[in-house]
This record gives structure tokens, C-alpha cells and sequence, in this order.
């Protein structure tokens, strides 16, 4: 299922039915050109409708996350005898970013470029898109932790900052 898709296959149906209604629907082969543009679109339809994404977002973003990649880090963190070190040993996995620190008593995630290609395609994507990663992280870190983590977009690349920055916190 292309990303676009399932974006809409994550919303509510009657939001979906009525963005759907005024922007179309995407094609199941759309190229990723196509897919940005339509995720681009959407989201900026959802904003003037005044549809909440957030969880949406979120919802699609934990999707990009591999059983695989859980799997890992429930083993490294399971041998970790605290969190710096388990960051440290998803940092040598390259599970999340490979700049994931402590600061303050809050996991910090830093992405020094966008891992996504679908912002990448179109110019002004909006802002609202990056919560898709924030759901990364969170679907992550409940995983490992085994309950419910906060994520917070402290910036991102789509704002225009030089890089993307999260701050996962209630993890303990």
C-alpha cells in the first residue's frame, strides 16, 4: 500500500470521505511524485477543514517502523544495564537516527537529515507531515519500554530548522 493510501486509511471514515470528495482519490500505483503532491494536499485540505491529523500521522508513522528493527531494540535494551547505553547500542544499530541521547531526563532524537522521501518531492510540505515520524518514535519506545511514551516535535527540517529533533519523555 503507497503511503498516500494509507494515510486516508487511517483517518476516520467520514473525514476521509469528505476530504476524499473535494481532493479525489489516490491511485494505488501513483508514483512517489504523485504521493507527496497528494499527501501535501491533503494534509493542507485536513487543516482548512479544521481535521485533527495528529493521530493519524502518528497511526501511519508507527506503520514505517519494521517488526525487525523492534525486535532488535527490545534485545539490546533487554542487555543494557541502563537507558544512555541502550540509545548507545540503538545508536551503533542505526535504529532511530543514530543520535539518540539523555538530556534533562527526556530521550532526545536528533535526525541531522529527513529520512523520508515524500517531503523531499514537493516544496512547503506541510508541517503537519512530521508527526508521521513522531509516531515512529513513539510506536518505538512503547514497544520496548512496554507502555505508552510521549513524543514531542521540538523542530524539524520541514519547519525549515537544520535538523529534525524529538523529545520522547514518560518513558520510565
Amino acid at each position: 500500500m503507497n503511503k498516500a493510501k494509507r494515510i486516508v486509511d487511517n483517518m476516520d471514515s467520514e473525514n476521509a470521505f469528505a476530504v476524499c470528495s473535494e481532493i479525489g482519490i489516490i491511485d494505488e500505483n501513483a508514483t512517489p511524485l504523485k504521493q507527496a503532491r497528494y499527501i501535501n494536499e491533503l494534509l493542507n485540505t485536513t487543516e482548512s477543514m479544521k481535521i485533527y491529523m495528529t493521530d493519524t500521522m502518528r497511526k501511519c508513522g508507527g506503520c514505517c517502523l519494521s517488526t525487525n528493527a523492534i525486535k532488535i531494540a527490545k534485545k539490546l535494551y533487554a542487555k543494557s544495564n541502563d537507558i544512555a547505553e541502550f540509545l548507545n547500542l540503538l545508536n551503533e544499530a542505526d535504529i532511530g537516527g543514530r543520535n539518540l541521547h539523555i538530556f534533562e531526563g527526556k530521550i532526545i532524537a536528533v535526525y541531522k537529515k529527513c529520512y523520508c522521501n515524500i517531503p523531499k518531492k514537493v516544496e512547503n510540505m506541510n508541517k503537519k507531515y512530521c508527526e508521521c515520524s513522531a509516531g515512529w518514535y513513539m510506536r518505538l519506545f512503547s514497544e520496548v519500554f512496554e507502555k505508552s511514551v510521549t513524543v514531542t516535535i521540538v523542530d524539524t527540517i520541514v519547519n525549515g530548522a537544520y535538523e529534525c529533533v524529538f523529545e520522547i519523555s514518560d518513558y520510565v
